[in-house]
């Protein structure tokens, strides 16, 4: 079993976690569980503030927390989700595939009544890369009972999967740039960089782009063009405040496409536009998609990437948590 010792009586002792050593943009392993104490560690583990510690005796009881991680991650972990090994209790789940992440949220909150255990995620719908992380689990003590644990383990096995990564599936993507100034060259295009960078992080790359001037007609028949060639995903930027130039929106309705919803309660990115030609999406990107670091495109990109098709009253929803 495990005692908690004072440092100096732990001598020739197995640690039974790891002693961390904290200080001032320093976080860093000093022993690991398992390290047998010597007289030498004494002063060192003290100088961290460890004047106890828990040693691991014979015959220990219940599971430790890096097993009793360990079988969280696997017992909810589902498509395109992988768990590494335990480090200071901790289990990270993170992403095979960019994608986007769906979460049980209330299958997270039922574990984390349960005293002891405690599962933290990112949030429902977010975008992730390749071996980006999307959770975390471990237990509060360093052992708990096994009934408890195996309890634990049948929510999120009846529940499995607690949380997946839904792969990209758009391929071919279309970008028309908008506005007479860019066409006219007067000014440098800042659409199309952001937007390949953005892209990119899906690996994803973009080769059908056009340049078009503020005429409704214009951009009309290029997205009808792209739509077209091929392209799953259309994206259709500037010209979407409320400008007397800004033409846009018109041109995305002449289409003939599926408007879901002209405005979305997110700021930054307040003003863009979500509509769907068949299968394939439009999305109306206002200025601030280049100037700012996260806006509405990126909530609603990985959602329209997975060919996810969102409507108008889950877009009404993102306005609890919309001020990014």
């Amino acid at each position: 079993m495990v005692k908690r010792v004072k440092a100096e009586d732990a001598i020739g002792k197995r640690l039974a976690h790891d002693v961390v050593r904290y200080g001032p943009g320093l976080k860093s392993v000093l022993f690991k569980r398992g390290h047998v104490i010597t007289i030498a560690d004494v002063e060192r583990l003290k100088d961290t503030g460890n004047y106890s510690v828990y040693a691991a005796g014979r015959g220990e009881e219940g599971v430790h927390e890096d097993e009793a991680a360990t079988r969280m991650a696997q017992a909810s972990a589902g498509e395109n989700v992988f768990w590494v090994r335990p480090n200071q209790g901790k289990v990270n789940l993170l992403a095979k595939v960019p994608g986007l992440l769906k979460v049980k949220a209330d299958v997270i909150k039922q574990i984390n009544l349960i005293d002891d255990f405690i599962f933290s995620t990112r949030p429902n719908y977010t975008g992730v890369k390749k071996g980006g992380l999307v959770g975390s689990v471990k237990i509060v003590p360093l052992m708990v009972g096994g009934g408890r644990m195996r309890k634990v383990e049948e929510i999120l096995k009846r529940n499995k999967p607690v949380l997946k990564v839904t792969p990209t599936k758009v391929k071919k993507i279309g970008i028309v740039i908008t506005g007479t100034e860019v066409y006219e060259k007067r000014i440098k295009d800042a659409f199309l960089p952001a937007l390949r960078e953005k892209l990119a992080g899906y690996g994803l790359k973009v080769r059908e782009t056009v340049v078009v001037p503020d005429d409704e007609e214009k951009i009309r028949e290029k997205i009808i063009g792209f739509k077209r060639e091929g392209c799953e995903l259309i994206l259709v930027a500037g010209g979407m405040a409320v400008d007397a130039g800004d033409v846009t929106p018109a041109a995305i309705r002449k289409t003939g496409a599926e408007v879901i919803s002209r405005g979305v309660p997110v700021f930054p990115g307040s003003m863009m536009m979500l509509a769907y030609l068949g299968s394939t999406a439009i999305m109306g990107l206002p200025a601030c998609v280049f100037v700012d670091k996260r806006t509405s495109f990126d909530l609603l990109l990985p959602r329209v990437l997975a060919k996810e098709k969102a409507t108008k009253a889950e877009l009404a929803e993102l306005g609890h948590g919309g001020l990014l």
